[in-house]
């Protein structure tokens, strides 16, 4: 018996995808210059040249849609740690990447750096409920022009994970390709990498990213499509609205990408968030933003295509109780609806903006409990053991049967490691508080990995850092 939730019903889903088609035929997705825009155009797409914009047919999306893989495997450094999107078997990762960490130290918030990056891999890679990386937060202390590229060097070097990351533009295509392939693995059945191609709503497609994220496509790199539509900003302030401006923006990207890229792997990225109308902030933990995520995950079942949405989000700036609230109903509210991604924020607070390594171990608690509820409970009669319970009658007692033993080392009961259930009297004695128990984790699992030294060898890692220095070389110089 596994837990059963329908945030929507088959004739809502679709009514979402024919308004996001509609809206897409009648106002279209504005593409800017550039390959995307001229492939829909060859495509039959009617054009608007001077803004950019193509306004694109039911039968080209559909046609782009039939060409996306449902199922997509991310590539890790070894087949055994590989990530297999399929539907029905949800995965979590972090969110990244924001600029900005909470000091474990101090308890200060300050600028992240590279070590920071380096330190949050370690962790991330001995995480149980993880399966694929992001980079959790930005290495501002590296030139703009080397800071992609080095970010990515140092995931590759620290975890074994499948990397997922992002570009800038073409001129990183071709290092980001040497780096996928001297990290390992095979581009066209298991890519080491993907990256993600953000959107930018209301219905806009930076033209040199999607490009560059297309080129990447027809090489065999997973591409995330991702939107993040701001509820009551740039989307209607309804769930479905919100809703409906993602899947419209997803379907366009897609339309495009497939036209230059046929059978690319494509994985739908959902990010709605809320404008707070009282504080006129930025909300990503809202319920709000976890209802519209649901829904559109069950629209991305209704298509056929995998999806990612955040999760475990909140807009807490401490590990606290509304960061573990928030993280919490956020994060069983979306995972019911089953996505093959989970992001948002493993280790990550106040939106998306701030780093925490201790967050990380505590989010992944939370993680992996939400992957136990999700598993449901076995009925049979195995289970429901009434031979033992005959046997054991009155008197008696369950702990010294053979069958409580041996399900106990199957992994029958979930065990935290964070959370605290011993008695008062012994917790009052010896007991710490769940931020003082992270942080000792933390500690721990950084000591571990520098004892072990990088995932990757010498080779490799000199491969990873010339391909860095490539692309600072062919960036564009600013102004």
């Amino acid at each position: 018996m596994r837990a059963q939730v329908e945030w929507t019903t088959e004739e809502e889903r679709a009514r979402i995808v024919d308004a996001a088609l509609g809206l897409l035929e009648r106002v279209g997705m504005q593409f800017g210059e550039g390959d995307a825009l001229e492939a829909v155009a060859a495509a039959g797409a009617p054009v608007d040249r001077e803004r950019g914009v193509a306004r694109l047919p039911h039968e080209l999306i559909e046609h782009a849609l039939h060409g996306c893989p449902r199922d997509v495997v991310l590539g890790a450094a070894t087949p055994a740690d590989d990530c297999l999107l399929t539907e029905g078997v949800p995965h979590f990762t972090n969110s990244g990447s924001p600029p900005e960490a909470l000091d474990m130290e101090t308890g200060r918030r300050r600028r992240s750096t590279r070590d920071d990056l380096r330190r949050a891999s370690m962790v991330l890679d001995a995480m149980p409920s993880t399966s694929i990386a992001w980079a959790i937060c930005t290495a501002t202390d590296i030139a703009d022009e080397r800071r992609t590229l080095a970010e990515l060097e140092t995931l590759l070097s620290w975890t074994s994970m499948h990397v997922q990351h992002e570009i800038e533009g073409r001129w990183q295509v071709e290092p980001f390709m040497r780096m996928t392939e001297a990290a390992g693995g095979d581009v066209r059945r298991r890519p080491r990498t993907s990256i993600v191609c953000c959107t930018a709503s209301p219905l806009h497609a930076h033209g040199e990213l999607l490009d560059a994220s297309t080129d990447l496509a027809a090489l065999g790199i997973p591409v995330v499509v991702l939107p993040m539509p701001i509820a009551g900003a740039t989307a209607p302030i309804t769930a479905a609205g919100a809703a409906t401006m993602n899947v419209a923006e997803f379907l366009g990207a897609a339309t495009a990408v497939q036209l230059r890229a046929p059978g690319a792997p494509l994985v739908m990225g959902i990010g709605p968030g809320l404008l707070d109308m009282r504080e006129t902030t930025y909300c990503f933990g809202a319920l709000e933003a976890g209802l519209a995520a649901a829904v559109c995950t069950e629209v991305a079942h209704h298509l056929g295509v995998p999806c990612l949405a955040p999760a475990m989000a909140t807009d807490a700036k401490y590990p606290g109780i509304q960061a573990a609230y928030e993280k919490a109903l956020k994060g069983l509210t979306v995972a019911s609806a089953l996505p093959d991604l989970m992001t948002g924020g493993i280790g990550v607070l106040q939106g998306a903006g701030l780093m925490s390594l201790p967050q990380i171990v505590i989010d992944d608690e939370i993680a992996q409990m939400i992957l136990r509820i999700l598993g449901g409970v076995e009925v049979s009669d195995e289970t429901i053991m009434a031979e033992a319970m005959e046997r054991v009658g009155h008197a008696g007692n369950f702990l010294v049967e053979k069958e409580t033993r041996r399900r106990l080392r199957a992994g029958e009961l979930f065990f935290p490691t964070i959370a605290d259930r011993q008695s008062y009297e012994h917790w009052e004695a010896k007991g710490r508080g769940e931020l003082e128990k992270a942080t000792a984790r933390v500690r721990e699992l950084v000591d571990a990995a520098e004892a072990r030294g990088p995932r990757l060898d010498e080779a490799a890692r000199a491969t990873l850092a010339a391909c860095v220095e490539e692309a600072a070389a062919a960036a564009p110089k600013a102004g």
